[in-house]
């Protein structure tokens, strides 16, 4: 009577491991205890043993597998211990033995199948742009069918935006529309932004609901009319060249492991160390998770150690080299950064059977910043504290309140912050410039545009304020104050979040005596300002100590292009030119 090897429960809180060496091979003969596979958790490698001994029929398992807690590893054909003892805690499993041994402890798992199923609608959700690109587009066919119809199709809306989801819907059939006016409203990863219609006439059909996802050239609505052009640009082209970018989404999280279970014999040639014709790649729990979260194959690195151990190091000199999939690891445009590689998101637990839980969808701006982060978490940070003295900006910013409040906006240190910093970025030109790693060159601009996190309810915005060293205080106030409404609103428009070379986040209005903000490539540094307050500061020329009002600064860093010299003489600049209104006219 066959019997079924099992992945035994490794330790608490694990639920499943990687598969990293396989030991045996159908025709061995194991004995109860002998080691038979290596799995990888989250903290280590662990040998699985056999539970009974036997004769080795089949093996459910390859290098790169991911298996289950009860999931079946192999079956054993015969043997001392192979008869009905062994089998007498075991599930039964339906169909024979050797076809998908892991299929039955995989759908038997209630914490495995609801992770299945979230998988499978958070991969309907993903794809979008695939199951609700006919209720956007598929109209377009019989719309058109009238030959004097003309079609409002979705134009260009910002750089590296190839789709939005209809929010709102401005127009119905029968409605008369101008050329120019608006008729849908799309939410973008950043903004609510207005759609205006390319032709005037009437509306034939509407071809969006609200909750569709369009593509740029996807068809919003047909016109008929005298006023209607003719129709133009046809659908299915926008939506094939921008279907690639989105159908990578989901493999490259989801699919994973399945890329690295498909390599082991490229790897084999590698890799001297094989077994049965697969690689077996010595390397630490943490150097593989390097490897993963920077996008290395494991099988592809060399290992400088002893008997070829894989060290952090060699994962690193991999990820640099040219061929390396990490070479994109610094992305010099939101396009890059959103086709970066994806670190695989860790599988989560049945949280359901601890409690009653609730899903909610990300919104555009949290998937964008998800995004953002993600990639920003290949840049090696460094971040620099100190604070300024800002007692005598204080007492000017209320003496100047005032003629800024008559212009029709309130001065606060964000807008004295805004223009030190521009004016520290013209002395200190390095940081704002961007690294191009593909070229090994760096790009330096002659343009100052300031970024500024604004917090808006649903979520953070960081509006740019172009040309800030040339602007007056007072002028960056009246702008900056026009941007952050509009903010809050979703009303910016996609250029006027993009192009920063530097970006300030204030949270001193909140609270917290510092914080590390990270840096949004292809930017290099990021300025975190936290709320400042009186302290005793020592006066060595009276002796004395006396009440001061700190401001702490916290300058976060690329230190693959800014040093720690380079970084404290920066934040000393601006810290001087706060403690000395003056300074800030020279």
């Amino acid at each position: 009577m066959a019997t079924e090897l099992k992945l035994p429960d490794v330790g608490d809180n694990i639920e499943q491991g990687t598969v990293v060496t396989v030991l045996v091979k159908p025709g061995d003969t194991v004995t109860a205890g002998q080691p038979i596979i290596e799995i990888e958790t989250d903290k280590a490698v662990i040998e699985v043993p056999a539970e009974s001994g036997g004769t080795v029929e089949s093996v459910g398992v390859n290098v790169g597998d991911t298996v289950q807690v009860g999931g079946v590893i192999a079956t054993l054909g015969g043997g001392a211990n192979g008869g009905a003892d062994a089998n007498a805690g075991q599930t039964p499993a339906p169909g024979t033995p050797s076809a998908e041994p892991d299929a039955p402890a995989t759908a038997s798992d209630p914490g495995t199948a609801n992770r299945v199923a979230a998988a499978q609608q958070d991969s309907q959700k993903e794809q979008a742009g695939g199951p609700s690109q006919p209720t956007a587009s598929t109209p377009a066919p019989a719309a058109s069918a009238p030959t004097s119809g003309a079609q409002i199709t979705l134009p260009d809306v910002g750089d590296n935006i190839e789709q939005g989801t209809v929010v709102s819907v401005l127009v119905k059939p029968g409605d008369e529309v101008k050329e120019g006016q608006p008729v849908i409203e799309i939410e973008t990863d950043k903004a609510v932004v207005e759609v205006p219609a390319n032709a005037g006439g009437t509306v034939q059909s509407v071809g969006v609901n609200v909750g569709d996802t369009v593509k740029v050239g996807g068809v919003i609505a047909t016109l008929s009319g005298r006023n209607a052009a003719p129709a133009a640009t046809p659908v299915p082209q926008p939506a094939a060249t921008a279907q690639p970018q989105q159908a990578q989404a989901v493999p490259q999280a989801a699919g994973a492991p399945a890329a690295q279970a498909a390599t082991p014999t490229q790897s084999g040639t590698q890799n001297p160390q094989t077994f049965d014709g697969r690689a077996v790649v010595a390397a630490a729990p943490s150097v593989r998770r390097l490897a993963r979260e920077i996008g290395v194959d494991i099988h592809a690195v060399h290992g400088t150690g002893i008997a070829g151990r894989i060290s952090e190091e060699d994962v690193r000199r991999t990820a640099g080299t040219p061929s390396a999939p990490a070479a994109v690891a610094a992305p010099t445009s939101a396009a890059q950064s959103a086709s970066a590689p994806a670190v695989a998101a860790a599988p989560l637990p049945d949280f359901a059977k601890w409690g009653r839980v609730t899903r909610e969808d990300m919104s555009g701006i949290r998937r964008a910043t998800v995004r953002s982060m993600t990639a920003s978490t290949l840049i090696p940070m460094v971040t620099h504290f100190d604070k300024a003295d800002v007692t005598l900006m204080e007492e000017t910013r209320k003496r100047f309140g005032a003629r800024v409040e008559k212009a029709g906006g309130k001065l606060t240190m964000t807008h004295i912050l805004m223009k030190v910093v521009a004016n520290a970025l013209r002395k200190f030109p390095k940081f704002g410039a961007s690294l191009d790693l593909e070229n090994n060159q760096v790009i330096f601009k002659d343009y100052v545009n300031i970024g500024v996190a604004v917090d808006t309810p649903v979520g953070l915005l960081v509006p740019v304020v172009k040309d800030a060293d040339r602007k007056s205080i007072t002028d960056l106030v009246l702008e900056l104050s026009e941007l952050a409404g509009r903010a809050r609103d979703r009303k910016l428009k996609p250029d006027e979040m993009q192009g920063a070379t530097f970006t300030i986040s204030n949270l001193g209005g909140i609270g917290g005596h510092a914080f590390t903000p990270i840096v949004n490539s292809p930017e290099v540094a990021i300025l975190g300002v936290s709320r400042g307050g009186l302290e005793p500061v020592w006066n060595k020329e009276t002796g004395t100590f006396e009440p001061r009002n700190m401001l702490p600064l916290s300058l976060t860093y690329d230190h693959r292009l800014i040093d720690g010299a380079d970084a404290a003489r920066f934040v000393r600049f601006i810290a001087e030119s706060l403690e000395d209104p003056f300074l800030i006219s020279l």
